[in-house]
């Protein structure tokens, strides 16, 4: 998909909004910036787009693609990190391929 499209831009917006309210990695207080996340916004955008399941463990593997040990698996998804997969679920529902 083009990221240009108007589509795609609030697909982006909706998944960075997402983040910076859960803010998992608990930067957001220290650092205030609101691109902290737009590693992770672009793989969640990514998983959307091509219409794979957003489960906890897909947060959990894009999370720990980030912020984890490379030479370690994934931790199981947190509560939060379940949250979030919902949220990420709702964005999905109501987007619109064009």
């Amino acid at each position: 998909m083009d990221p240009v499209t108007p589509e795609y831009a609030r697909l982006r917006d909706a998944i960075t909004e997402r983040l910076n309210a859960y803010d998992l990695a608990g930067v957001l207080a220290s650092r205030a910036t609101g691109t902290e996340y737009d590693p992770e916004m672009e793989d969640f955008a990514a998983l959307i787009t091509a219409g794979a399941a957003i489960t906890p463990e897909a947060v959990a593997a894009v999370w720990h693609k980030w912020f984890g040990d490379p030479s370690a698996e994934p931790a199981e998804p947190t509560a939060r990190m379940t949250d979030l997969a919902a949220d990420l679920q709702t964005i999905q529902q109501h987007f619109v391929q064009y």
